[in-house]
């Protein structure tokens, strides 16, 4: 009997203490680049500011959505343009090509964990999804 009320009350206090494991979980808080509005033969900085409480995200990787041949990878290790190592800000920059069409361009970040499987969350509806994030660039020729 005492091993079962024990057992109940052990559970209860679970559920209602904080087993709340949306606030846990890790999320991408901030993307930004920087500047906004990029020209053939420029540079930026992408960064992306993650809260990982847990040390869940091991690396993080994008994609251009419309040409997917282009990857790349973030950085938190103190390199530059990563300002300070294992801060859970993660940063790179990127080159714009000469030949860089003009248009407005979507990179999708992937957060990866230890196993090197992409990290998984919970959105607010409780559904089981990947933790990205999508920033949008606009490359334009320089006036003239």
């Amino acid at each position: 009997m005492f091993r079962y009320t024990f057992a109940t009350l052990a559970l209860a206090m679970l559920l209602l203490s904080g087993c709340n494991t949306l606030s846990g979980q890790p999320q991408i808080t901030r993307a930004a680049i920087n500047p906004e509005v990029l020209e053939p033969g420029t540079s930026a900085v992408i960064t992306l500011d993650v809260k990982d409480k847990q040390n869940v995200v091991e690396r993080i990787e994008g994609v251009v959505l419309e040409d997917p041949r282009i990857t790349f990878r973030l950085r938190d290790d103190g390199q530059p343009p990563d300002e300070k190592a294992d801060d859970n800000v993660w940063s790179m920059q990127v080159d714009v090509p000469f030949q860089a069409p003009p248009g407005q361009f979507r990179l999708e970040f992937t957060a990866y964990g230890p196993d090197g499987m992409p990290v998984s969350i919970r959105d607010d509806a409780g559904e089981v999804i990947t933790l990205q994030q999508t920033v949008s660039i606009n490359i334009q020729f320089p006036p003239k």
